[in-house]
C-alpha cells in the first residue's frame, strides 16, 4: 500500500491536487494535501502523521514538498527515521505524475535519483530570439 501526500505552504497542495486531475482522473483521487496556513504549525502535522506511519509499517508514505529546508519539509523530515517514509521537495508536476505513473512500486534510492532527474529535465527556459 501506498499513500502519497502533497504538503505546502498555502493552497499550492490542492492546486497541484486538482491539475494532476485534469491529467489523470480518477488515479488521483488517493492523493492526500496538507496544507500549511498563517498561524498554523507543521510540526502538529507531523506529530499527527506520526501515529499512522508508526502503525502502518507496510504501508509506504510519500511525502511531495513545495520547498526544501522549508518549515513543512524540515518538520517532515522528523519523519525520515522510519524505513516505509520517503520525502521529496521542489514540487512540480513532472515530479507528482513520475511518482504515481511510472514508479508503482516502492521507491528505493536508486528509483528516487531516477525521479529527481527526470524532473529536472522538465524544467526549461526560452526567450524571445
Amino acid at each position: 500500500m501506498r499513500r502519497v501526500i502533497l504538503a505546502t505552504h498555502g493552497e499550492l497542495s490542492k492546486g497541484m491536487h486538482n491539475s494532476i486531475k485534469l491529467i489523470i482522473g480518477d488515479m488521483a483521487n488517493d492523493i492526500e494535501t496538507y496544507s500549511l496556513y498563517i498561524g498554523k504549525s507543521p510540526v502538529d502535522y507531523v506529530n499527527e502523521i506520526r501515529l499512522d506511519v508508526e502503525s502502518k509499517e507496510d504501508t509506504e508514505f510519500i511525502f511531495i514538498t513545495d520547498i526544501k529546508g522549508g518549515s513543512v519539509h524540515t518538520a517532515l523530515m522528523e519523519l525520515c527515521v522510519y524505513k516505509n517514509v520517503k520525502l521529496f521537495s521542489g514540487m512540480n508536476m513532472n515530479l507528482v505524475l513520475d511518482i504515481l505513473l511510472s514508479f508503482p512500486e516502492e521507491i528505493s534510492n536508486k528509483k528516487s535519483e531516477i525521479i529527481i532527474s527526470q524532473a529536472r529535465e522538465g524544467m526549461t527556459f526560452l526567450d524571445y530570439q
